[in-house]
């Protein structure tokens, strides 16, 4: 095996456990995402003031922000396989609560059971770093995009459709779509990390790869290693920002829809299955052929200022047929960021840090969402529903000069250490 090589696993062995990844993370986003348009309307039914339900929403990535980590690391240690079933089986049993709900607090419960387990994301990326090459990476990262996209275009749709005979039926559908993918885990999908390590020996270890002492699920040393390093630190502050940016997006674009574009609910519904439709595009087909013929970093110069420009666009969005057009290049340019930066964070880790740096990302990206919820409502209450597209494209364009500034000073760099020896 070659030093440029993560596992030993060859490209004609890999390819179906693509396809099984896909499906997994595919019936997983359906799942979740069916909730989407009718969570709310549910809690209502309950007597939930709409603080309480902006509250309910911003739960699951709350929990999915501790959560997170602690799957990704555990799944460096024992496993990608038994972490996606703790997954699945987490999701199940929160559904089965939400589906059989008689008052509010057991809706907060089952968000609670879900997010804390929601680290499918994460434990895929780790498992398509497992069984690629480096070069391969980042085309087969796309897959698990253009995945989120395809399910982010059934799931709300389907969920809508289906909130007419109850809201309590999304809900049990979503729990056997949960069963469904906890058997197709349990029985087809075979373990990666095994195979992984037997390259292990070609890669850069971590400085605690070889400790007897057991490591902490919640890796303080690691978060702290990574955010220190050379390597991984620019890769995660520039994640942060992006996330920040991206989720003030999709986080208030439904509330940017009603109170700018006054759609009403269904034409919004629309909107994502357009935007589902367009990720899955970028990241299934376009992507993956950009992937093979330009660099992580190529990819990255060309997205970023376009995100930029994309957001400043939404932000002063005069209909929706400017919105329909403006959301290909942002579409383009989220899709990108989010395959590159990813890939770049798994070759700058160490092997055995892959699946708790991907934990740690997907916990930055939690947090923002989080966050973007309550501090978007607000900038379109306090300031004018051009704000939030406004703020997230400052930003994105803070992010993009302090890239560009960072890497001229390591240029500039260069020549002085190599005068120094």
């Amino acid at each position: 095996m070659t030093q440029g090589q993560v596992n030993e696993v060859e490209p004609a062995d890999a390819s179906p456990r693509f396809g099984i990844v896909f499906l997994v993370v595919l019936l997983d986003i359906v799942s979740f995402s069916l909730l989407l348009p009718v969570l709310p309307y549910y809690a209502a039914t309950f007597g939930a003031t709409p603080t309480q339900i902006g509250f309910l929403t911003g739960l699951y990535a709350l929990c999915q922000f501790f959560g997170a980590p602690i799957i990704g690391r555990l799944s460096d240690k024992v496993g990608r396989k038994p972490m996606f079933l703790v997954d699945i089986g987490g999701n199940f049993i929160g559904f089965l609560v939400l589906a059989s709900a008689s008052s509010l607090w057991m809706l907060f419960l089952a968000r609670f059971i879900a997010g804390c387990v929601a680290a499918n994301i994460p434990v895929a990326q780790a498992y398509i770093s497992d069984v690629t090459t480096k070069d391969q990476r980042s085309s087969a990262l796309g897959l698990i995009g253009a995945a989120f996209g395809v399910g982010f275009t059934i799931g709300p749709a389907l969920g809508g459709i289906l909130s007419k005979n109850g809201y309590v039926v999304p809900a049990l559908l979503s729990a056997g779509l949960c069963a469904v993918n906890f058997i197709v885990i349990a029985l087809f999908l075979p373990e990666s990390l095994r195979m992984a390590k037997k390259g292990a020996a070609n890669e850069q270890p971590s400085p605690k790869a070889q400790s007897v002492e057991p490591e902490p699920l919640f890796d303080i040393a690691l978060l702290r290693r990574l955010l220190t390093s050379s390597h991984t630190a620019p890769l995660l502050i520039l994640w942060a920002g992006f996330s920040f940016a991206f989720a003030m997006f999709q986080q208030n674009i439904a509330l940017f829809n009603k109170y700018h574009l006054n759609l009403t609910a269904r034409e919004t519904g629309y909107v994502f299955a357009w935007i589902g439709i367009l990720v899955s595009l970028m990241q299934g087909v376009f992507l993956r052929i950009l992937t093979r013929t330009w660099s992580d970093e190529a990819l990255l110069k060309i997205s970023a200022p376009l995100m930029v420009l994309s957001l400043v666009a939404w932000a002063f969005t005069p209909n929706v047929v400017v919105l329909l057009i403006i959301l290909v290049p942002l579409s383009f340019a989220a899709s990108t960021l989010i395959t590159v930066i990813n890939s770049l964070l798994t070759k700058a880790s160490a092997h055995d840090e892959i699946g708790g740096a991907m934990g740690i990302a997907g916990a930055i990206d939690n947090s923002t969402r989080f966050g973007t919820a309550f501090v978007g409502g607000l900038l379109i209450q306090r300031v004018g529903t051009f704000a939030p597209g406004a703020a997230a494209a400052v930003i994105m364009f803070a992010m993009l000069l302090w890239r560009s500034l960072g890497s001229t000073r390591s240029k500039e760099a260069q020549p002085r250490d190599e005068e120094t020896h």
